[in-house]
């Protein structure tokens, strides 16, 4: 099974800045981007493969459909299985952590901008270090 890493934020600069973090420490060679959770959606639901696990780097505040909205969506799916999200976001509401527990998709939190340590421990969380040794 292989790992496609997918980054969802409204904002085109830190989906530019994350898309070079993701390739520069070899999470993903060639990662997806998208504006909204919309259309990840559509994406998911019309390209998802069996053998394929999807890493979505989720922004929780946009346009057209925000991360809640999505996960939402995405629980009576036949691909939620195949998906890890880490949402990627400025909030510090504690709220959005409680809410996170409601989704078993939902493997950690981690503040923007990505960094090269964020994609290090990326790596090292146990739903996702088989693609990576």
């Amino acid at each position: 099974m292989s790992l496609n890493v997918l980054i969802v934020d409204d904002d085109k600069m830190i989906i530019l800045l994350h898309k070079v973090i993701v390739v520069k420490n070899s999470l993903c060679e060639r990662p997806l981007t998208f504006s909204n959770g919309r259309e990840v959606f559509d994406f998911l639901k019309t390209e998802f493969k069996m053998d394929q696990h999807y890493l979505i780097l989720l922004d929780i505040n946009m346009p057209v459909m925000n991360g809640w909205e999505f996960l939402e969506a995405i629980q009576s799916m036949p691909f939620a299985n195949n998906v890890s999200i880490i949402m990627v976001t400025s909030s510090v509401d504690t709220g959005d952590k409680v809410q996170a527990q409601q989704y078993p998709q939902i493997i950690t939190f981690l503040e923007k901008p990505l960094k090269s340590d964020s994609c290090n421990y990326i790596k090292s969380l146990p739903a996702l270090n088989s693609f990576f040794s």
